[in-house]
């Protein structure tokens, strides 16, 4: 492929995927919001529940079908899949404009989860385009694309909510991941094939070559790749712990003001601006740093900065600090990524990457429901939880860089 021709696609890819997740941001935050003042629920404990368990639900589904779109990217097409989960999140989200009762809003999440997985599908297929000198660089530029996407939507979501309501920002979202798709079917192409060949399961005892139990034996045999979809697995439980409470939170210690949709947005909205920015200093010194070193750094770093969280006393001290740790933990994705690449051949990245979703996607679902068990004593709590779960995986790192120290395998 020539220069100009994947650079072209990637551009489309990086486009495509920041607006599908502005599209995603710009709703999916003020679901807690939406629960309370919309469907009236009012109770205190009957939220959390409600928000935890739908905060969860499109993350479980997310686990059980990923490695499934893993498998048919490597085996047909990786920009069929990226197209797939974005025509299929604007279906399912402007559906949710409807929504007059909570287990309304849960099946749809779930179908959501059933359906979507853009970051995954955009990895995948920017890891098919790009040359291997530019992949880092290019990895890092995408999920400051997803930053810049979070940091982006909280705030247009928390406009349109106090202005026109929250059912306007489900219809948002269905037009923005509508228009991303459209991106993708007319501005990337790929080569047709990604797939090994298939060898037939001749012969007993023989596991066939693109069976599940032939893909975790062969995951089995890779230590790093294990190690990064452990990390991979806390990380997303710890980044997703305070998601259903922290509009909640934000609405108690700014005195329940008319504005806490603009505010939820600002807090969010800067937070993911930090995090862009860290996906990009991650993507630019990976390289010299090291990999594995910078992962190390990252969750030392957000680990000590999401503790003081809890000691917020208003809207503008929860921002500066809110800021720090979401620096830090923006650049692990874009290493986490690279270094799946690295020890994955190229004929199984999607499904690698479909199986780093759905260990994620699982984090993701028990983030939501252990912070609003956690919330159950108090939304303080929350932080220092967060922050417990990030030092599970940094301490596997830092075990791992002694073993190598020290000359063991």
């Amino acid at each position: 492929m020539r220069t100009k021709s994947w650079k072209l696609n990637y551009a489309a890819v990086l486009i495509a995927e920041t607006l599908a997740i502005l599209g995603f941001a710009l709703s999916m935050p003020v679901i807690p919001l939406f629960l309370a003042d919309e469907i009236g629920i009012s109770d205190p404990q009957r939220l959390k529940l409600w928000t935890g368990l739908i905060q969860s639900c499109a993350s479980i589904a997310l686990a059980v079908f990923a490695p499934v779109w893993g498998r048919l990217a490597d085996m047909y097409s990786r920009r069929a899949m990226l197209m797939r989960a974005m025509f299929g999140g604007a279906v399912i989200v402007s559906a949710m404009t409807f929504v007059q009762a909570p287990w309304q809003l849960m099946v749809l999440r779930t179908l959501q989860g059933c359906l979507t997985g853009t970051i995954a599908a955009a990895s995948v297929l920017t890891v098919g385009i790009v040359p291997q000198a530019s992949l880092t660089m290019s990895l890092g530029l995408l999920q400051t694309g997803i930053y810049v996407g979070n940091s982006l939507g909280p705030l247009a979501g928390g406009l349109i909510v106090d202005f026109r309501g929250h059912r306007a920002a489900f219809l948002g979202t269905g037009v923005i991941l509508l228009a991303a798709a459209l991106i993708v079917l007319r501005g990337v192409t790929e080569d047709p094939h990604h797939a090994a060949p298939v060898e037939s399961a001749r012969g007993k005892g023989k596991l066939k070559r693109n069976g599940f139990l032939w893909e975790i034996k062969l995951l089995a045999s890779n230590p790093n790749v294990l190690l990064l979809l452990s990390v991979s697995f806390l990380f997303q439980m710890a980044n997703t712990t305070a998601n259903p409470i922290m509009p909640l939170f934000l609405r108690e210690i700014s005195g329940d003001s008319r504005y806490i949709g603009s505010y939820t947005g600002v807090v969010l909205g800067l937070g993911a601006a930090a995090g862009a920015l860290g996906a990009i200093i991650s993507g630019k010194f990976c390289p010299r740093l090291g990999f594995w070193k910078m992962v190390t750094v990252c969750l030392a770093g957000g680990c000590a900065g999401v503790i003081p969280q809890a000691f917020a006393g208003n809207l503008f001290q929860l921002a500066v600090m809110h800021v720090i740790p979401s620096m830090f933990l923006g650049g692990i994705a874009p290493a986490l990524q690279a270094l799946l690449a690295a020890h994955t051949d190229h004929d199984h990245q999607g499904r690698v990457f479909g199986l780093n979703t759905s260990v994620s996607s699982t984090g993701a679902a028990l983030g939501p429901l252990i912070g609003s068990a956690a919330a159950m004593l108090s939304y303080r709590a929350v932080f220092p939880v967060t922050a417990l779960f990030l030092s599970l995986p940094l301490i596997g790192l830092l075990r791992r860089q002694a073993r190598q120290s020290a000359g063991r395998p």
